[in-house]
């Protein structure tokens, strides 16, 4: 009789958790929708940094300074257009950052080839970006791979095939 009436209360208390338990749905949308963040980067003197954030496939750079670290998103691409969003690196002085968007990195392609998961008609390069740390309007440096800025922060090297170019 005791191990029945254990049964029972086990059965009553169970059941009509089951539901709530077993119910909790995971769906691509909810993985895909996830906000991704990576490439965490700061600057060399000072309290800022920077990083990436993947939004539903809207790659955007993200900065914060200390000491409450708020963030601020300070690129406005809106579109799940698949450029990637890497090399991202802050001026030693904190005024600047840098970026290199398009290509596939991580791949097994040719990171000299941008990606076009829209099938675009205009062809999409990998660029190197920069955009003020304050905010602002991104400017478009040119075509490359890696950039660095420099220490005194009035030059950016980066990478063009087999070469290196710089931009002022």
């Amino acid at each position: 009789m005791k191990i029945i009436f254990r049964i029972t209360l086990v059965v009553l208390i169970i059941v009509p958790f089951e539901q709530t338990l077993f119910s909790q749905s995971f769906t691509m949308d909810a993985v895909k929708s996830y906000p991704f963040p990576a490439n965490l980067t700061a600057s060399a003197t000072g309290s800022k940094i920077a990083w990436t954030v993947n939004e539903e496939g809207k790659r955007n750079v993200y900065v914060a300074e200390g000491p409450d670290f708020a963030p601020r998103k300070i690129t406005n691409y809106n579109s799940d257009d698949g450029q990637e969003i890497t090399s991202l690196s802050v001026s030693a002085n904190g005024q600047t950052v840098v970026y290199e968007r398009g290509g596939d990195h991580g791949s097994n392609w040719d990171d000299n080839l941008s990606v076009n998961p829209a099938f675009s008609p205009t062809p999409l390069n990998v660029q190197i970006w920069s955009v003020p740390f304050k905010g602002g309007e991104p400017k478009l440096l040119g075509e490359g791979h890696g950039p660095i800025i420099s220490p005194k922060n009035d030059v950016v090297v980066f990478e063009k095939e087999t070469n290196f170019g710089t931009f002022p």
